[in-house]
């Protein structure tokens, strides 16, 4: 079966091309992404439990102010996912968090289910592309 250059992507096929285009820049620059793998595994279920904004805030917080924590890479991709596809949140994935609370809740939902859908991809291509690295214990 050949593609049709003239047939639309479907929205999850844009989805898994941005995830994956994410996690390979990981690994082509050689960044240190110490336990994203664990991270972005987690994640669902913390949006779940504690809501979009509070998990999106809990990254940033435990990224501590580091571009090159495992933390900010997440919410940097989260948000600039989100950056792209609901354009009411902007285009600057630096003040996402702002954007989301300055919207009405029908935008937060469909700002949560994106993320949702969006880290089914990233969790996927990291665990097939990234090493988990090991904790050890001394």
């Amino acid at each position: 079966m050949t593609g049709d250059p003239t047939r639309k992507r479907t929205l999850d096929q844009e989805r898994a091309e941005h995830a994956l285009k994410e996690i390979k820049k990981i690994k082509i620059e050689n960044k240190e992404y110490g336990h994203y793998v664990s991270y972005v595994s987690s994640l669902p279920a913390t949006i779940v439990m504690n809501g979009l904004g509070q998990a999106l805030v809990t990254l940033l917080a435990k990224a501590k102010g580091n571009s090159k924590d495992p933390h900010k890479m997440l919410f940097d991709h989260i948000a600039g996912w989100l950056c792209v596809q609901i354009p009411k949140l902007g285009d600057r994935p630096d003040r996402i968090v702002e954007r989301m609370m300055e919207q009405n809740q029908a935008v937060y939902i469909h700002a949560q289910a994106e993320s949702m859908a969006y880290l089914s991809w990233l969790k996927q291509f990291a665990r097939a592309y990234l090493k988990e690295e090991r904790v050890h214990n001394d």
